[in-house]
């Protein structure tokens, strides 16, 4: 695993009434490989599949298969704790192939398995970061299926996975221009943009959302990770967002100028293929920033949530 150090950076975090200093430095997470040495057959296939679609769009059966061969190692090794956390990400990469509506439930049953995997690791070392990480990750995705306003109870665990990683001590490339730190503020970014800011749901669920958060923990995720089209159009619905979904305020132009910079980069993943198709049609109409998420689009106004509320959802 390549060593990363981030040194110098700082920011600010409002969490919990009281504000936080990152780390300066992070040391390079304790990566524990035994398991796939124990099982060479299994990992064999798991790398060769990983090496042939490292910055490509890889179908759906090859992501199949490596959550079965992750599913497989995990059942052999259930004290292998990074093998948890290898198996919630690829429960996650095929969970998130699926784009099409009728194909949700299998989405959803495969981030519920992501859920369970790193829930598995929490239950024998309740501090591991990358486990927190996917916990996150797979009950955000299943939120963003069941619909954020119905997935409200998760939001408070979903922050504190989240806010918790960022505050660890540890950091891990996934891959050149991937690591840990920098995945975990992408998505608080996303977190403080599509949970509505709104005191009500403070008092009920204890969280609301925050754009200024949004923005800042966005433009910190691309101090750790080269820009992708994902980041970049993460970060300009954030913007947008702020500036009311109009293109002709601060922060609305600073948002359409970063949908630009995403239209220059790269398609080289599943994910980043939803975030680029959905260019234009943000481009098109700025009011769809705010719910913008690559698996639905989400109600994020207070008519909505109070009338959820009566309904009973």
């Amino acid at each position: 695993m390549q060593k990363s150090m981030i040194a110098g950076l700082w920011f600010v975090l409002v969490s919990m009434g009281s504000i936080q200093a990152a780390p300066k430095t992070y040391e390079v997470y304790p990566y524990d490989a035994s398991g796939f040495e124990r099982h060479p057959d299994l990992h064999n296939e798991w790398a060769a599949l990983r090496e042939k679609w490292t910055g490509k769009i890889a179908p759906q059966d090859a992501l199949k298969r490596q959550y079965d061969l992750m599913a497989t190692l995990s059942g052999r090794e259930p004290h292998w704790i990074d093998g948890y956390w290898i198996a919630a990400d690829a429960a996650f990469q095929y969970g998130n192939s699926f784009k099409d509506k009728s194909d949700f439930p299998i989405a959803r049953a495969s981030f519920a398995k992501g859920k369970a995997f790193a829930e598995n690791c929490l239950k024998i070392r309740p501090d591991n970061p990358l486990c927190k990480f996917y916990l996150g990750v797979n009950l955000g995705k299943i939120a963003s299926i069941d619909g954020i306003f119905s997935s409200l109870k998760n939001a408070k665990i979903v922050e504190k996975m989240w806010i918790e990683t960022i505050e660890s001590r540890y950091q891990h490339k996934f891959g050149p221009n991937t690591s840990l730190q920098g995945a975990a503020r992408y998505a608080l970014g996303i977190f403080y943009r599509l949970v509505p800011d709104l005191v009500l749901l403070k008092w009920l669920f204890g969280v609301k959302g925050d754009l200024s958060k949004s923005v800042a923990f966005h433009k910190e995720a691309l101090e750790f990770d080269a820009p992708n089209v994902c980041s970049r159009t993460m970060l300009a619905v954030a913007y947008i967002c702020e500036g009311k979904n109009d293109f002709t305020t601060p922060s609305g132009k600073l948002g359409f100028a970063q949908l630009q910079e995403a239209r220059k980069l790269p398609v080289s993943s599943a994910l980043y293929a939803s975030c680029a198709k959905d260019l234009p049609r943000l481009e098109q109409n700025p009011k769809l920033a705010c719910g913008y998420e690559t698996s639905r689009q989400q109600e994020t106004s207070e008519e909505e949530f109070k009338k959820q509320q009566d309904q009973g959802k």
